[in-house]
Parts: structure tokens; sequence; C-alpha cells
């Protein structure tokens, strides 16, 4: 899937988190999507062409060079990975000042829009390994390449649920 793909599918995680916490404050609703967009792209590090590789080449080249692309950086572990250091992190890093309670809400955003990006390239032919380190079978479960057809689908899909269900674009 494309970054536009994946934001949309970051957007549709950070409004869920918003709707199961009852976040009301705007710049609080605002911090949670931010996260869950930035969370959405964040695992796409590991390839150089990616939105977020050319927005970061440096630490693109360094992921790619370790991690192959659609390896380790999408399963559940990593990103299972990713929550602990962020929950071990955020209070040594933000502790005692006024950012504290944005940074775990941002959090709260990144996480479920990493947990989108596995989603939908689940929806890709190319699959994602779901049950690593078990197994190192990718599993799909539609036949969706990048760019094509059936991804803008999936966009017209993501871009109608968002406007219907939280009317976003006005």
């Amino acid at each position: 899937m494309n970054y536009i793909t994946h934001s949309l599918g970051g957007v549709a995680a950070g409004f869920a988190v918003i709707s199961a916490t009852g976040i009301s404050d705007p710049v609080q609703q605002t911090t949670v999507v931010t996260g869950a967009v930035l969370g959405s792209l964040f695992l796409d590090i590991d390839h150089r062409q990616s939105w977020i590789g050319h927005k970061a080449p440096i630490a693109a080249e360094v992921a790619s060079g370790l991690f192959k692309h659609r390896g380790f950086l999408h399963t559940p572990v990593f990103i299972l990975l990713i929550w602990i250091l962020l929950s071990a992190g955020i209070p040594i890093w933000f502790g005692g000042s006024p950012q504290l309670h944005l940074a775990i809400l941002f959090k709260q955003g990144f996480v479920p829009g990493m947990l989108s990006h596995l989603i939908l390239d689940t929806l890709n032919i190319q699959g994602i390994m779901w049950l690593w380190p078990i197994s190192k079978k990718r599993q799909h479960i539609l036949p969706i390449r990048t760019g094509s057809l059936g991804e803008v689908a999936v966009c017209a899909v993501l871009s109608a649920v968002l406007l219907g269900q939280y009317n976003i674009f006005f």
C-alpha cells in the first residue's frame, strides 16, 4: 500500500482511539491523530523509496540496510517492542514537563497507527508475517497490489468511512 492509503488508515486508527477513550479536547485529538498517521507511515522506514524514507533518508538507509522490507519491522512483535520502548521512554524523556500528557497521547495514536499499517499490508498480495518468529510465512487476505485499482478502492472505502463516521472533510 502507498502512503496515502496508510495515512487514511492512520486517521481511522486515530479516530478509533478518540472514540474509545472519549477524548474531546481538540489539541489532544490532534495529538492522537498525528501520532496515528505517523505510526501508520513509520513501518515503511525499511524501504528507501517510501514516503518516510524520503523524509528521513539516513534512518531509511540504516533501517533498509538492517532489515528486509516487510520483514521484522512489519510484525506485531516489532509493534510490541515499540510500545514497550515508548512506555518506558516517554516518562523519562518528558517526566515532569507539561508535554508529558501530550507525549502519552501521541503514543496512544502511534501504536494503533502502526497496527493499521499491518492490517492494510495484509490486504496486499505480499502480506506480512503475523506469526513471526513462530512462522516466517507471510499472510495476506486479498491480492491487492500497491498502486492498483484495488488499492484505489481501499482508499475510497476508507475515505467514505471517515467521511460518513466522523465527517472529517467538512
